[in-house]
């Protein structure tokens, strides 16, 4: 069989305006995404990574929290200081039990994943003195709270007192184990900068909730 040119070229353009159709769309999902405007919201343990994260003010090199091999002696440590907030934070909003325990981990997790898609480059995960850490920069701080309070407001069954129980809860959670963090010298909470936390999130919840359901 003789392919003509005229035929060739025909198809090399429809499978070029095929490629270009599915790079569009995967842009736009990716763009969809990181502005809160994905057709699905950003689920429940991964806000509570973000919020575990902000809660200690891990917001710079200096009060990062370590994302360990899970291989290492130290892994369940510094995952379960981390998970035991965003894993309570998850139950309050969903009402479910929670995920897997191979899950709860700062490396190869689902919930850090999923942040990370949702909210790359502010997250930041880098290398210091070779260990992998993870942050949010200070800068990008009041747009991470206005982001997550944004598409919390998205869940239509979510109340604000809700939302401030499952804060509650998950700043309670993650104070009885952040001991875990100690031995590496990575607690920063400070009552005083969660309350402000608090009332930032809850604001923003409360600014972008539909005004019939406010």
């Amino acid at each position: 069989m003789i392919i003509s040119p005229a035929r060739i070229a025909a198809a090399e353009h429809r499978a070029l305006a095929l490629y270009r159709s599915w790079s569009l769309a995967r842009l736009n999902q990716v763009i969809d995404l990181r502005s809160g405007r994905g057709k699905e919201v950003m689920q429940a343990i991964a806000v509570g990574v973000v919020l575990a994260l902000l809660v200690n003010r891990s917001d710079s090199p200096d009060r990062a929290v370590i994302q360990p091999d899970p291989k290492s002696p130290e892994s369940g440590l510094i995952d379960s200081a981390v998970f035991a907030g965003a894993e309570r934070f998850a139950q309050v909003i969903t009402g479910s039990d929670g995920r897997s325990t191979g899950e709860q981990r700062l490396k190869g997790g689902y919930g850090l994943s999923e942040a990370r898609r949702r909210l790359a480059p502010k997250l930041t995960v880098t290398r210091k003195d070779g260990d992998v850490i993870l942050y949010i920069a200070s800068a990008h701080r009041p747009e991470v709270v206005e982001f997550v309070g944004r598409d919390l407001a998205r869940r239509p069954a979510l109340t604000e007192e809700k939302l401030a129980l499952a804060f509650d809860q998950l700043t309670v959670a993650f104070r009885a184990k952040s001991g875990n963090l100690a031995h590496r010298s990575m607690t920063f909470e400070r009552p005083a900068d969660t309350r402000d936390l608090r009332a930032a999130l809850l604001a923003s919840f409360a600014r972008h909730r539909p005004a019939h359901e406010a």
